[in-house]
C-alpha cells in the first residue's frame, strides 16, 4: 500500500496543528513526522495504522506515533485531530528516537489523555487567548505521554527501516529550520555521518520526492502562503520562501504550478476555478479559502 508524506503546518503560536474535521472523512494512507492523536467527538471512525485496523467511537481516541503509516475514514462523523511537533517533543528527551508511546486501554493515562483532548476540543470555540490554553494542554498531554506511556523501542536502532526513518526526519527538520539559507544534500549527509547516495535513496523512498524537489516545493509553499494569506508583495514572498530573488521565485512557480505569481494574484481577485483548484491542492492555502467562503 502506497503511503504519501504529509507536510503539516502548525497553528500560529503553537508547536502543533489542532483541527476538527466533520462530515465524510476519507484521508488516504500517509505519514508525517508529528505525533498524532485522533479523538472522536461524534460518530465512528475507522483508522488503519501500519496495516492494523482500529474502530473508534464517540469519546474514544487513538495515538499514532511519529512516521507511522495511517489512514482515517468516517461518515457523518466529527473528530479532533492533534499533530504535535516531533522537534518540540524531542527537546525533552534526546533518546526519543529510540522510544514509542503506547496508551494502555483502561489505564489512568488513557483517562487523563481523554480528558485533556476533550478540553482541547473546547478551546477551539473560545475567543479569549485560546492558543495560550492550547499550549498548556499540549504540554500536559506530553507530560502524560512521557511519564506514563513512553517505552523503549530496541528495534528502533536495529531495524534498517527505522534508522532510515530517523535520517529522513532529521533531514526534513533541517530543511524546515534552514530553508531560507543555503545548504546541500551532501552537506546534510556529512552532518548525519551517512553517504550522500544512501541518504538520497532513503529520502526518495520515504517522501516520493528527491531532495531537490522537496526543498523547492517546501520553499514554494512558504512563498505562496505569504503571497496569498499574508498579503505580501511578490518580492517579499520570495524572501519568505527562501528564494534568492523575485525572478527565481517567478520562474520556479511557473515551472511547478504552471502559473506565475502575477497570474495567481489576478485569479485571486475573481476566485475563478483554476485558482480554487490550485489552493485546494495545498494545505497551506486553506486559510485564504476559508476567509473567502466567509466573506472576509
Amino acid at each position: 500500500m502506497n503511503s504519501e508524506f504529509e507536510l503539516i503546518r502548525y497553528n500560529d503560536n503553537l508547536p502543533a496543528r489542532i483541527e476538527i474535521r466533520s462530515g465524510k472523512i476519507d484521508t488516504p494512507y500517509h505519514w508525517h513526522k508529528e505525533i498524532e492523536l485522533v479523538y472522536v467527538l461524534e460518530g465512528e471512525f475507522e483508522i488503519t495504522v501500519n496495516n492494523t485496523e482500529h474502530t473508534l467511537h464517540t469519546d474514544e481516541f487513538l495515538l499514532i506515533n511519529s512516521v507511522e503509516n495511517h489512514s482515517l475514514s468516517g461518515n457523518d462523523s466529527k473528530c479532533l485531530i492533534v499533530n504535535i511537533s516531533y522537534e518540540f517533543t524531542a527537546q525533552f528527551d534526546e533518546s526519543l528516537y529510540n522510544s514509542v508511546f503506547t496508551v494502555v486501554g483502561g489505564s489512568g493515562a488513557e483517562e487523563e489523555l481523554r480528558n485533556l483532548l476533550w478540553q482541547l476540543s473546547r478551546t477551539l470555540n473560545e475567543s479569549d487567548l485560546p492558543d495560550l490554553k492550547q499550549y498548556s494542554l499540549i504540554t500536559d498531554i506530553l507530560h502524560v505521554l512521557f511519564v506514563q506511556c513512553r517505552h523503549e523501542n530496541p528495534n528502533a536502532v536495529k531495524e534498517g527501516e527505522k534508522i532510515q526513518s530517523r535520517y529522513v526526519k532529521l533531514v526534513i527538520e533541517y530543511i524546515e529550520q534552514n530553508y531560507c539559507g543555503e545548504f546541500t544534500e551532501k552537506g546534510i549527509a556529512e552532518l548525519l555521518g551517512v553517504h550522500p547516495i544512501y541518504l538520497a535513496q532513503r529520502f526518495k523512498e520515504a517522501t516520493g520526492k528527491t531532495f531537490t524537489e522537496y526543498v523547492l516545493e517546501f520553499r514554494l509553499e512558504r512563498a505562496m502562503y505569504a503571497l496569498i494569506n499574508k498579503g505580501m508583495s511578490i518580492e517579499d514572498s520570495a524572501k519568505a520562501g527562501g528564494f534568492p530573488s523575485k525572478r527565481t521565485f517567478i520562474a520556479k512557480c511557473k515551472r511547478v504550478y504552471n502559473i506565475t505569481p502575477f497570474q495567481l494574484l489576478k485569479r485571486k481577485q475573481s476566485w475563478d476555478a483554476p485558482f480554487m483548484k490550485l489552493i485546494s491542492k495545498y494545505e497551506l492555502f486553506k486559510d485564504a479559502e476559508t476567509a473567502h467562503r466567509h466573506g472576509r
